[in-house]
């Protein structure tokens, strides 16, 4: 499969990233290092359709999730380390007779450039002896890929023996002649290896922080299967104090979910989670639900908060016209692709949005392709479609206690013309502000 295909729309929709507002990304941006956060972002920002990948990557979450309590490596140690390995006066040969030199020259005049060198010499050490120690701690490990990826690279810094001596008497000074030396080393000899080794640390950082934030907020690893089928049980919108999960379902028979139900019911934050849910899947992350089985799809579209498009000229209308035919042009290019409609043509008069909603939903079973989430306040659509078998039909519902609508946000079978339009304007005064009663 190519790669997984979102659009700017989705992203925004779904709230995926942190765009002036807290989204779903800040949720497990629990990185140390600003390393760490670039990685984890464009990870973030990469979803796999490989299921190999997708495995290895949960793969190694599963295991920091299970064995790894706390990661405690210092920022400012990381940080320096970086900025000292990328320094541009990088040493170009090293003699016993320059070496002394330099230790003579600054002994007696240090300079900001040898601080650095000497302070990134040490920082480097606390930095490998930190690697060394999780190596260690953590040998059950070796079959994860990163994890082995590690060990591979610190054996090729204690292959060097000025390295390997001072790894193992952690704890002691380096000397100023020994700065000399192994500053050649790290910024050299093994400069490739140095970075290799902190942007193999700015990936555990990524991987331990998606870790960290789905052990507490107790997220589920889903289950990819070859099955042409998308199945959740309790899937629910993780930036929710409360959230109440529900449960949906697709496959080769029941392509297509219609949603029904009043304003304030619930349509569209069920549509997010499941959005949100199929995105971080696809991310390799485990999910919020409390179990999700899906094949690996090849993309995801949403149109959920559209707005006019000012600046192309374009009407509501127009704009949710142009999000139809992306999905037509994407959906001839993919087998698996999931599309979620939240009202569908709400920019036009009922009329027109009856007759296109039930043209467009009707095209879509004809495709024998892709699922499809579809919700709308037009009941007399979903009347149309009743003998569709692709169709499965599902409401939110609303009932009214002392006069006030009561929702408990929890999908059921079926179909509800529950309107509170009306009870709305009511009950904000407006018809008693024009004089009404």
């Amino acid at each position: 499969m190519g790669d997984f295909f979102v659009d700017r729309q989705t992203l925004v929709d779904l709230q995926l990233l942190d765009e002036g507002q807290r989204g779903v990304f800040s949720c497990f941006n629990q990185t140390i290092t600003y390393g760490g956060e670039d990685v984890l972002r464009d990870m973030f920002q990469s979803p796999l359709t490989d299921r190999a990948q997708l495995e290895e990557r949960a793969g190694t979450i599963r295991f920091l999730m299970d064995n790894v309590e706390e990661l405690r490596f210092d920022k400012t140690t990381v940080d320096f380390v970086d900025y000292y390995l990328k320094r541009p006066d990088r040493p170009k040969s090293f003699s016993v007779f320059n070496g002394v030199c330099s230790v003579v020259k600054h002994f007696f005049s240090p300079t900001e450039a040898y601080y650095a060198k000497r302070r990134g010499v040490t920082e480097a050490f606390d930095v490998l002896l930190f690697i060394k120690q999780l190596c260690e701690t953590y040998e059950d490990g070796s079959s994860i890929p990163l994890v082995a990826r590690l060990n591979e690279l610190l054996d090729e810094f204690t292959e060097h023996p000025l390295v390997s001596g001072y790894l193992n008497s952690s704890g002691s000074t380096v000397g100023r002649y020994s700065v000399e030396r192994i500053d050649f080393v790290f910024r050299k000899q093994l400069y490739k290896t140095s970075l290799a080794l902190l942007e193999t640390l700015y990936l555990l950082d990524a991987y331990y922080a998606v870790a960290r934030a789905s052990r507490t907020m107790e997220l589920t690893f889903p289950e990819f299967r070859e099955d042409e089928s998308i199945t959740f049980e309790g899937v629910y919108h993780p930036l929710l104090s409360e959230p109440v999960p529900n449960d949906l379902a697709l496959d080769t028979h029941r392509r297509v979910s219609f949603i029904t139900g009043a304003n304030m019911s619930g349509k569209s934050t069920l549509m997010k989670a499941i959005g949100v849910a199929v995105y971080l899947a696809h991310l390799g992350f485990p999910v919020p639900a409390r179990q999700m089985k899906t094949c690996v799809l090849s993309g995801l579209i949403t149109t959920i908060n559209l707005a006019d498009s000012i600046h192309a000229g374009y009407s509501h209308f127009y704009h949710e016209v142009k999000r139809v035919k992306l999905v037509a042009e994407q959906i001839v290019q993919s087998d698996r692709l999931l599309v979620i409609f939240d009202e569908l043509f709400r920019g036009t008069n009922v009329k027109d949005a009856h007759d296109s909603s039930l043209r467009v939903v009707q095209a879509f079973t004809a495709l024998n392709k892709g699922f499809f989430i579809i919700s709308t306040h037009i009941v007399e659509v979903a009347q149309a479609l009743d003998a569709n078998r692709q169709v499965v039909f599902s409401y939110l519902p609303t009932r009214m206690e002392a006069g006030r609508p009561v929702f408990d946000y929890r999908l059921r079978a079926g179909v509800t013309d529950d309107r509170i339009g009306l009870w709305i304007l009511e009950n904000e005064g407006v018809f008693k502000l024009l004089g009404g009663h």
